[in-house]
């Protein structure tokens, strides 16, 4: 394996970034989501390049969220610092052997765009992946290019909460890493539990109030049962993306259950909650999930609690929450119920 000349460096900078095994973010997917409907490519991810392997910040078409580093494509496009073009890996000497190419994901073409920080320190890429051969188009380059800056503007300007950014700092990768859930790339339980304590004394300090919803899929169990796990998986991944699309980039999300969620919003009262359930009840209506099989309409229910400075602790919000989640299932489901909790 072929390392850049600036190799430590470019490592020390990328885990200055403490972006490593952390969840899934909108910011991120809105982009690899892009480049596949504009290339009109099955594949597309932001990767980047550690000792080891190369990992996927986002990634759209694989159900991987890494791979070695000495079999990556993107490990050869950061060597470069220039855009790294392959129409045909099958007849690539490079490439022609490489398990990517003679196994799942059968990779035939690949344009990777490197991603530069600090001084001329390439940490990854964005990258467009078919699994046939084709050529590339002066505009598909262009926007490709304009893509990879954004990028790596959104890498430059971290817009996590400071509770976000304190657990991140505070755990070591391999802590981070098992803290996050592998189908849905969000916060499992326990990091969810480690973020709401934090936010939780933000509150307090700063003097502002937070909200915590619990959200359920409706009839989660007769999705699986009628049309298999791997399709359940789908309708997870599909809801998961959803609620990240209407939330703020600070507001945090973790994988409760395994079909509950929970969501923590800070700074956010009981109108401006109100308004952002509205929005994802609404997105949620209009877009049913595109699954393997068919499309599948779905629908959540949300039990949330607005707690100020002062009030209960952390096991008698979440118990408000998950009583008024009680009630929106009570009621008919394809609703939420907010509470609010005791000021001290």
């Amino acid at each position: 394996m072929i390392s850049p000349e600036d190799e430590k460096e470019r490592l020390r900078l990328l885990k200055k970034l403490r972006i490593l095994d952390t969840p899934i973010e909108e910011r991120f997917d809105r982009i690899t989501r892009i480049v596949c409907r504009s290339l009109d490519v099955p594949i597309s991810a932001i990767s980047l390049i550690d000792e080891k392997r190369q990992w996927f910040k986002s990634v759209q078409g694989l159900d991987v969220c890494e791979t070695p580093r000495d079999i990556a494509f993107c490990a050869h496009a950061i060597l470069e610092g220039e855009p790294f073009i392959i129409p045909d890996a099958q007849k690539d000497p490079r490439f022609v052997d490489n398990p990517l190419v003679t196994g799942d994901p059968h990779i035939r073409f690949y344009a990777g765009f490197p991603l530069k920080l600090g001084e001329n320190l390439y940490i990854g890429t964005l990258c467009a992946i078919d699994r046939k051969p084709r050529e590339i188009t002066e505009d598909h380059i262009a926007v490709l290019k304009d893509l990879s800056l954004m990028v790596q503007s959104e890498l430059e300007a971290v817009a996590l909460s400071e509770a976000h950014q304190g657990l991140l700092a505070e755990l070591k990768e391999v802590e981070r890493a098992a803290l996050i859930d592998p189908l849905s790339r969000l916060w499992n339980r326990g990091g969810g539990e480690k973020l709401l304590d934090r936010e939780l004394g933000g509150m307090k300090r700063k003097n502002t109030p937070i909200s915590m919803a619990i959200l359920d899929i409706d009839n989660f169990k007769k999705i699986n049962d009628e049309n298999g796990q791997d399709i359940g998986d789908q309708v997870i991944k599909h809801v998961v993306r959803l609620v990240l699309s209407v939330l703020r980039p600070y507001d945090v999300v973790s994988r409760w259950g395994g079909d509950e969620f929970l969501i923590i919003l800070p700074g956010c009262e009981k109108q401006d909650l109100s308004d952002t359930l509205e929005r994802l009840f609404k997105v949620i209506r209009m877009n049913p999930a595109n699954t393997s099989n068919d499309l599948i309409p779905v629908t959540v229910s949300v039990g949330a609690c607005v707690a100020f400075p002062g009030s209960d602790n952390t096991t008698v919000l979440l118990k408000l929450a998950d009583k008024a989640l009680y009630e929106a299932k009570e009621k008919g489901r394809d609703r939420y119920v907010i509470t609010q909790a005791n000021k001290g």
